[in-house]
C-alpha cells in the first residue's frame, strides 16, 4: 500500500507525548470534561471529530464507528445494541440535515489511534497529531437549495 494512501486512512503517532505534555494534557482535559461531555456527549477519544458529525460525538455508538452506522441499524432509526436507543449515526444525520452539514459526512474519517484515548483533543490538535476541526463548509447546490 503507498504511503501517502497509508497516512489517508491511519493516525500515526507523530512524536511521544512528554511529561510535561501529558500534565497540560490533564488540565485541557479537565476543561473539555466542563464543556464537551455535558454538551455534547464527548467520550474523550483524542481525537474529535464533532465538527464533522454535527456536534455529536459519534464516540457514543457502541461500535465506536468513526465513519457511519453499521449494518445492524434498525428502520426506525434504533441501535442494534441497545434497541431502546437512537442509533448515534441517526442523530448524527438527522442533526446534519438540520445544520446543512451533510456533505460533511460524506468525509472519511482516520481509524481511531487508540494510544490518544484519554488525552486532550485540543492540544492534539496543538500539536499536530490530529487534524484540526472544520469549521466552514463549502455548499452543494443540493444544500444551498438551487436545483440543477
Amino acid at each position: 500500500m503507498p504511503e501517502n494512501l497509508v497516512e489517508d486512512f491511519i493516525t500515526r503517532r507523530k512524536k511521544r507525548i512528554s511529561p510535561g505534555e501529558r500534565r497540560l494534557s490533564r488540565f485541557l482535559l479537565f476543561c473539555e470534561d466542563v464543556v464537551k461531555v455535558p454538551l455534547f456527549g464527548c467520550q474523550r477519544c483524542g481525537e474529535c471529530i464533532l465538527s464533522s458529525t454535527a456536534l455529536v460525538c459519534c464516540q457514543r455508538c457502541p461500535k465506536r464507528l468513526r465513519n457511519g452506522p453499521c449494518g445492524g441499524t434498525r428502520d426506525n432509526g434504533r441501535c442494534e445494541v441497545y434497541p431502546e436507543r437512537n442509533c448515534v449515526w441517526f442523530l448524527i444525520h438527522k442533526r446534519s440535515r438540520m445544520m446543512r452539514r451533510v456533505s460533511a459526512l460524506r468525509a472519511i474519517q482516520k481509524i481511531h489511534n487508540w494510544e490518544l484515548e484519554g488525552t486532550s483533543a485540543w492540544l492534539n490538535v496543538f500539536t499536530r497529531r490530529i487534524e484540526p476541526p472544520v469549521l466552514f463548509l463549502r455548499k452543494s447546490k443540493k444544500e444551498s437549495g438551487v436545483r440543477s
